[in-house]
């Protein structure tokens, strides 16, 4: 209907009967036209500018790692982030939050806002695929600024798939959760304690010192601790209650061993157990203190290897070959409390100055799995050590021909 008025109009000014009655009526009514066609372009363009317009950037700062499942944006220079989807994991809601702590980011290079990253081997990477799959380093990742985090499980997630989120192993959060189920299941809302790091971490208690706390644990000591660097710890005294720290490569005390007596046994972890015919009669020790072929006299020699065990009273001695007990002997005046074993073909090992023998004769004995007795100082003895030796066919032989002791 408007065109064709408006083709009527215009056929009725182009003629010369055009300027009758109505001539007044017609540039008005193509002015209203015109204005009318106006607004609804002028509409259209801020409608176009307001839908451009890109907002301002909310974040201007990288947030703390893990980044597997995280899409980067970049607006005016400055580049943050926010959950996506990976190319080497799968979208999951743990890889899609960014609630930990673990690590802050040094950016190294500008991220497009089509990037997705990706973290490997403590790097962070933008991957660019519209024009083939190009990888482009994004930020370092650097230390821990916590030794954990404390993760609340949602609907999906896996042990596993948490370890490998948080840089670390499924045995080293079941170590760290004895409430976790031991076959990995897990529950949604269930909070599991996560440590960056292989070792235990241990909640500070009221009035404790870090001395205190390793007293509890093996294989870990107070440089130990001050050297991690997420512990933040200045000094051994810069520790509160309630804080975590982490325990580097520390171990659980095993509980209490007792012999028959009910005397409690030192417990400093088992000899390691070697293919050969004999083995170390102890895992630790404090040095040697006196070795094979000394002078004692004319004619006469040190004939073992004394080890001292000061520091490790008490310490269970192991049998150092398979073999079986082929002689006991309490109170003699030089040797003390001591064990024979026959190794067989000849050979024998004799173990001195026990303060307890727990094995009897004729017992057959394994290497690093029988213990012989608990060190003493019964004897000819100035201090806790054990007299070491290996005989064949009856003649005494350095043990340092066999066995390392350095």
């Amino acid at each position: 209907m408007l065109r064709d008025r408006l083709l009527r109009l215009l056929h009725t000014r182009s003629g010369p009967r055009a300027r009758s009655h109505a001539h007044g009526r017609v540039p008005a009514r193509a002015g209203l036209h015109l204005l009318v066609i106006g607004l609804a372009a002028l509409a259209a363009l801020l409608t176009a500018r307001l839908v451009s317009e890109p907002e301002p950037a909310a974040v201007a700062s990288i947030p703390p790692a893990p980044l597997s499942g995280v899409r980067a944006i970049a607006a005016t220079g400055e580049t943050f982030l926010r959950p996506g989807v990976s190319h080497t994991t799968a979208e999951s809601p743990l890889r899609a939050s960014l609630a930990s702590p673990q690590a802050s980011l040094r950016p190294t290079g500008d991220v497009a806002t089509d990037d997705t990253l990706t973290r490997e081997v403590g790097r962070v990477y933008a991957a660019r695929t519209d024009d083939g799959y190009e990888v482009r380093a994004l930020a370092d990742q650097i230390a821990p600024s916590v030794p954990n985090v404390i993760y609340e499980v949602r609907e999906g997630d896996t042990l596993g798939e948490i370890a490998e989120t948080y840089g670390t192993t499924v045995d080293n959060i079941l170590r760290n959760n004895a409430e976790v189920d031991q076959g990995g299941w897990i529950a949604p809302g269930q909070h599991v304690l996560v440590p960056f790091d292989t070792g235990i971490l241990y909640k500070v208690g009221t009035g404790e010192t870090l001395s205190q706390i390793l007293d509890d644990f093996l294989n870990v000591t107070i440089d130990d601790v001050l050297a991690y660097s997420a512990n933040n710890l200045a000094d051994f005294s810069d520790i509160s209650p309630g804080d975590y720290i982490l325990l580097p490569n520390a171990e659980h005390k095993p509980p209490p061993v007792y012999s028959d007596e009910g005397v409690v046994l030192g417990y400093y972890g088992v000899p390691d157990v070697s293919g050969d015919r004999f083995s170390l009669p102890l895992p630790v020790w404090a040095f040697v203190s006196d070795e094979f072929g000394t002078y004692r006299g004319p004619g006469r020699i040190h004939t073992g290897i004394d080890l001292a065990l000061a520091p490790y009273p008490a310490s269970s001695v192991y049998a150092a070959c398979d073999g079986w007990v082929s002689r006991v002997e309490y109170l003699t005046y030089s040797y003390g409390y001591y064990v024979i074993v026959d190794c067989g073909d000849g050979w024998d090992t004799l173990y001195s100055h026990f303060s307890e023998i727990l094995v009897s004769w004729g017992q057959n004995v394994r290497k690093g799995e029988t213990i012989v007795g608990i060190s003493g100082s019964t004897g000819y003895s100035t201090g806790e050590h054990l007299h070491f030796e290996i005989r064949y066919n009856g003649a005494p032989l350095n043990p340092r021909e066999y066995l390392n002791f350095d």
